[in-house]
């Protein structure tokens, strides 16, 4: 109601991966746990995710490995922290649908990526819950139920869409072609233009097709493809008999 004051929010717990910082003695001047996070950024973006450990984030800053841990406990927690410290800069805004919201979430994430390279490869094979991922998740969770999808569908959306964006953006970070795509391009097309018909002849009779479209159309095809397929669920749910997710 216009004229009411707005209510306070409960606060969210910590999540159960951040421990309480552990210094001994006078802090150093140069060293907080803000300090050891964006170092490790400057690690990430200049030599990527294989090159982050906490030896080389200590260098960085400028002093020994061990004294990271009087902040961090660990390397998986540091980056848990560089995830959530990335991650305050997605915002998407209102949109017409539960659709267009999540492809508006997944192109904030990949331009997120972009901003940051070597981060996307963090991503995969981990499970990145922070801070400030909670509001956007729960954003998308009540679209989700909003709109009539199932529950399981809802609550398991979020992680494919996130492995998609994050292997699209990994996938940009690792490309050893970069400035010669076009090149690339034209020698596989003319490959596969000579490859016996009898054999390959839808190959040969989509070359051209197979190749088109830049990173960008591609992105926005494989978006357009997993909300068309959400939104089967509406029409169909799940069959109990496919077994997902397994009980018990």
């Amino acid at each position: 109601m216009l004229g009411m004051p707005e209510m306070p929010r409960s606060p969210a717990p910590e999540p159960p991966w951040l421990s309480a910082p552990r210094r001994r003695g006078v802090p150093r001047p140069r060293l907080s746990r803000e300090a050891v996070v964006t170092a490790a950024l400057r690690v990430l973006e200049a030599d990527g995710g294989e090159a982050l450990t906490m030896r080389r984030v200590a260098d960085e800053i400028g002093v020994s490995a061990s004294s990271l841990y009087g902040y961090v406990a660990n390397k998986e927690e540091l980056v848990q922290l560089v995830l959530d410290r990335i991650f305050e800069d997605i915002a998407v805004p209102p949109t017409s649908s539960w659709q267009e919201t999540l492809k508006e979430l997944g192109r904030a994430m990949l331009a997120m990526y972009r901003r940051h390279p070597g981060v996307a490869a963090l991503t995969l094979g981990r499970v990145a819950v922070t801070p400030s991922m909670l509001a956007m998740g729960e954003r998308i969770l009540a679209e989700l139920r909003a709109a009539g999808l199932p529950d399981q569908v809802a609550a398991f959306a979020g992680d494919l869409g996130g492995l998609y964006v994050g292997a699209i953006a990994y996938e940009q970070d690792v490309t050893p072609l970069a400035g010669q795509e076009k090149d690339f391009l034209a020698q596989f097309t003319a490959w596969m233009k000579s490859l016996p018909a009898d054999r390959f002849p839808n190959t040969v009779a989509l070359a051209d097709t197979l190749v088109s479209g830049n990173a960008h159309d591609r992105f926005e095809w494989g978006l357009d493809v997993l909300v068309r397929g959400l939104a089967t669920y509406l029409e169909v749910p799940p069959d109990p008999r496919a077994g997902w997710p397994r009980r018990g």
